[in-house]
């Protein structure tokens, strides 16, 4: 639900702060005071999109901000989880319209996109209004109506089609991949061949080789460095105080003393190691002399490998391992575009299984939607006949038609409002006060499958009195007792009923106009009431009416 509402310099609405309260809040004021730029702007937390025309004339932005309590649904928890937002006790959604900048939309101080926002709110709170376009009587979604009412995706059958539906979709990709391949598959299969001739041609198969070419040419480059080093330890070796004597004469000395002063043992045993160890490289060394030559032509050898594995990592934009994968691929696409044909049989025949599996669970799911689609016909027309639409009749219409990933049924609901009437599709009602007593009805039926925990009526209930304004008045009461509720109404009937009665008004401060909201006490209610009973001016006979209205929807 929605907790606070705060809205800056949008429109005229110049400061609102408003603290929001569960079930059933009236919005009411004269025509023109603002109510429904107080919607317009709830809209934009829904992720309308933003027009700078919504800003207040000369202010440089607008900002809307609401404070939500989100549902704890499984659906809206993995939108959340899927935008990296942290499941929170309240989620502050702010959106900041900005003249010569793009807006800002944040949950929770945490950036997110227009796409982003839609998604996670629609999961929140819906608005709903007389427009025939309400999204309730769209063609496109009345099938998702349908299945919500009569639980169908609550059947295997419903995702043993899904999945189906994806498995014959991802082969029939294959297949359109291997007949675009096959386009150009003589003149690919020269080039893929080319390829792999060229990288074959230099037979990588050690994973290590790069690195250890490097290495060694790093060696043959230094040779002179490496040689003259050597010299000079091996002329350190052979001279009439090598280092290797020295050594030696000092541990015959500590061998001696140790006999005397055991606090020299450990250096003893240090330059005995030493001097086994000198003797080591001593030999190491002579043999590396003796062995030691320049192979110019390995280094000539190893330049040009290098040299040929470098133009093709160039050429193929590949690292060494890379270039050994990369023929792995082509080997693999070579083989494949060879063996087309059985390839191309091969899927032909899975698609083919795939398609009859797919559509004999399509048409379980077609049947179902017939045999059950009365239950939600006749609750509709049940709806109806409360609201005084007693000749009305619903069909709703299920008919064949291309696969998607629901199936491939075509479902249109269709009205006749008066007897002898053709049916015709929902959006197509002329009469306001007809939508709106459909839209409503639809409304009541469906919030009892749906999570949102706020709804918002704008003006549902234009063109409707009478009889009909008392019940539609209690079907908003009914809406309540599940959810928030925030319905514009111009019905004495709606506001009698209401929990809390917000109203909206203007004034002229220093020479702005301002559109201002504040909830009625008990008298201001009354007052209010009897207003929109008379009209603008107040008599004694509307205050009683106005107290007695109150009282019977007590």
């Amino acid at each position: 639900m929605l907790l606070r509402l705060n809205i800056k310099n949008f429109a005229v609405l110049e400061n609102i702060e408003l603290d929001l309260y569960d079930k059933l809040t009236v919005i009411s004021g004269e025509s023109g005071a603002g109510k429904s730029m107080l919607i317009e702007a709830m809209g934009y937390l829904g992720g309308k999109r933003a027009s700078t025309e919504d800003i207040r004339y000369d202010t440089a932005r607008s900002v809307i901000e609401g404070v939500f309590d989100f549902p704890d649904t499984e659906k809206l928890n993995q939108v959340l989880e899927y935008y990296n937002i942290p499941v929170d006790e309240v989620f502050i959604v702010r959106r900041e319209i900005m003249q010569n900048k793009k807006s800002i939309i944040k949950v929770n101080n945490q950036l997110v996109t227009l796409t982003a926002l839609r998604e996670i709110m629609s999961e929140v709170f819906t608005i709903h209004t007389q427009d025939a376009h309400d999204d309730i009587l769209r063609r496109e979604n009345q099938l998702n109506y349908l299945d919500l009412f009569i639980e169908l995706e609550e059947e295997q059958v419903f995702k043993d089609y899904q999945n189906s539906y994806k498995n014959h979709n991802s082969i029939k990709k294959r297949i359109e991949e291997l007949e675009y391949k096959d386009r150009n598959r003589l003149e690919q299969l020269d080039n893929l061949k080319l390829q792999l001739n060229e990288i074959s041609a230099l037979n990588l198969t050690n994973i290590d080789e790069e690195k250890e070419l490097e290495e060694e040419l790093e060696y043959l480059m230094n040779y002179e460095t490496v040689h003259e080093t050597l010299q000079s330890i091996e002329s350190m070796f052979n001279s009439e105080q090598s280092v290797e004597t020295q050594l030696y004469e000092i541990y015959t000395l500590l061998d001696r003393i140790v006999q005397f002063d055991p606090n020299y043992e450990s250096y003893r045993e240090v330059f005995e190691s030493g001097y086994h160890l000198l003797r080591e490289l001593n030999s190491e060394v002579n043999r590396d002399m003796t062995n030691l030559e320049f192979d110019e032509n390995r280094l000539n050898e190893i330049q040009e490998r290098l040299s040929s594995i470098n133009y093709l990592k160039r050429k193929y934009n590949e690292t060494f391992t890379g270039l050994i994968d990369l023929q792995h691929s082509l080997e693999q696409d070579i083989e494949a575009l060879v063996n087309f044909s059985s390839s191309y049989e091969e899927l032909q025949v899975q698609k083919d299984n795939a398609f009859k599996e797919m559509e004999s669970h399509a048409k379980e799911l077609h049947k179902l939607r017939i045999d059950r689609k009365d239950f939600l016909e006749t609750s509709i027309e049940k709806e109806l006949q409360d609201l005084d639409m007693v000749h009305s009749a619903i069909e709703i219409s299920v008919k064949e038609g291309q696969f998607n990933e629901k199936g491939f049924s075509n479902v249109e609901f269709l009205i006749s409002t008066n007897k002898g009437e053709p049916m015709k599709p929902l959006n197509k009602i002329a009469s306001g006060g007809e939508v709106s007593r459909l839209n409503l009805a639809l409304r009541t039926i469906f919030s009892n499958f749906e999570n949102q925990a706020l709804v918002i009526l704008d003006e549902i209930d234009t063109g409707v009195s009478g009889y009909v304004a008392t019940k539609m008045a209690e079907k908003m009461k009914l809406l309540s007792k599940t959810r928030q509720v925030f319905t514009i109404s111009h019905l004495p009937q709606a506001a009698a009923t209401s929990d809390h009665h917000l109203n909206v008004y203007k004034e002229v401060i220093e020479g702005r106009t301002v559109s201002l909201a504040k909830y009625l006490n008990e008298e201001e209610h009354t007052y209010e009431i009897a207003r929109m009973l008379s009209g603008s001016k107040l008599n004694e006979a509307a205050i009683i009416n106005a107290r007695e209205l109150i009282n019977s929807s007590k």
